[in-house]
């Protein structure tokens, strides 16, 4: 009697464990990865009235791409950092590594390149400045700028061939009602921005046109009190900029096979594998049954696959989902039909049917 309770006991203590794993393999439903670069907008300077700016604001834009459908994975950037610094820091062992996993990257770096020039530093102190000197001083820094932002794109491009890149052109980050300065961002942010954008098209990045966003609404996206950094408002605009951009691209189609272990007759469980045209799955899950894109929709819901492969033990429908890292989603289904509870030797005769009119993509 104390044998059967405890072989009880057993039972449900295994079925309630399978359960928890699958439940815990769907949660586990990844997002996309994003890296973000740049300067003290891309750290979130001055959102958290509470840290002093001692660490990075998750109210920063890129926390807010995508309403949530993407993971940063890491945030490299500092306040008052150049484009030189940025070049710098991206070179460090760690954060190759996360350029490298990343699925999308962002790049807003440039402002301080400029803020820090000499010439302009004294300007925004109301110092008068040589008016001759200021165009070639601001030519100077566009030219170092462009070369920094290649050199930054290539060091991407080096370990990462595939993920897109959103570089950020340049905010006016003065407001429109300071008569001494707002003009001098407007003077020299055309030259910036034009640098910029051949930057991007040489690059095949994506062109966040930040610039535009801001003009003559600074005071309602920038901190008042000569605060050149976006509020709360300002970082979701940016935050759309790349939303828009990335919803825009072009998902493409995901293919997918599914193959049986076997297609004799057996009492044994089948093993289905998985192969697809994904290059980077970021859900692998199945369910039994004809399902669709839309069933597996709710994270929870699908049971993940892991190397590929799942083994069932009954006959009867099982549909594979896929989604990648660009977004793109594709379900296949086959049905088994060949499991012979107590089957022997020369009993039935192999059944199962490769069920390739259940795919479904979604572009």
């Amino acid at each position: 009697m104390q044998f059967k309770r405890f072989s009880v006991l057993f039972a449900f203590i295994l079925t309630f464990s399978s359960f928890f794993s699958s439940f815990a393999f769907a949660e586990s439903n990844v997002k996309p990865s994003l890296v973000a670069l740049g300067d003290s907008i891309t750290y979130g300077w001055n959102l958290d009235d509470t840290n002093g700016n001692t660490n990075q604001s998750s109210k920063a834009f890129p926390y807010l791409i995508g309403n949530g459908d993407y993971r940063v994975s890491a945030n490299i950037s500092g306040g008052g950092w150049t484009s030189g610094k940025l070049l710098n820091e991206i070179s460090k062992p760690e954060n190759i590594l996360a350029i490298k996993n990343a699925d999308v990257i962002t790049i807003d770096i440039g402002s301080n390149d400029y803020l820090q020039n000499e010439l302009i530093q004294k300007l925004r102190a109301g110092q008068p400045v040589d008016p001759v000197q200021l165009p070639i001083a601001i030519g100077q820094v566009t030219k170092q700028l462009s070369i920094n932002l290649g050199a930054i794109i290539g060091t991407i491009r080096a370990y990462n061939q595939d993920a897109p890149i959103i570089l950020y052109n340049i905010y006016n980050p003065f407001w429109d009602t300071n008569a001494a300065l707002y003009p001098l961002g407007e003077q020299f942010l055309p030259i910036a921005n034009g640098a910029i954008q051949q930057v991007a098209t040489a690059s095949k990045s994506l062109l966040a046109d930040s610039y535009t966003a801001f003009k003559g609404k600074q005071s309602d996206y920038i901190f008042p009190g000569g605060d050149i950094h976006p509020n709360e408002a300002g970082q979701q605009v940016l935050a759309g900029l790349a939303t828009s951009l990335l919803s825009a691209l072009p998902k493409g189609e995901i293919t997918i096979d599914l193959t049986a272990s076997t297609t004799e007759p057996t009492s044994d469980s089948v093993t289905i594998t998985v192969s697809t045209s994904a290059k980077k799955a970021l859900a692998i899950q199945w369910l039994k049954g004809d399902k669709t894109v839309e069933d597996f929709a709710k994270v929870g819901t699908g049971v993940d696959i892991k190397e590929k492969k799942f083994q069932v033990t009954t006959n009867g429908t099982y549909t594979v989902y896929i989604r990648d890292a660009k977004g793109a989603m594709a379900v296949k289904s086959i049905t088994i039909s060949n499991i012979r509870k107590g089957w022997g030797i020369g009993n039935g005769h192999s059944n199962i049917n490769m069920n390739n009119q259940h795919q479904t993509l979604n572009k």
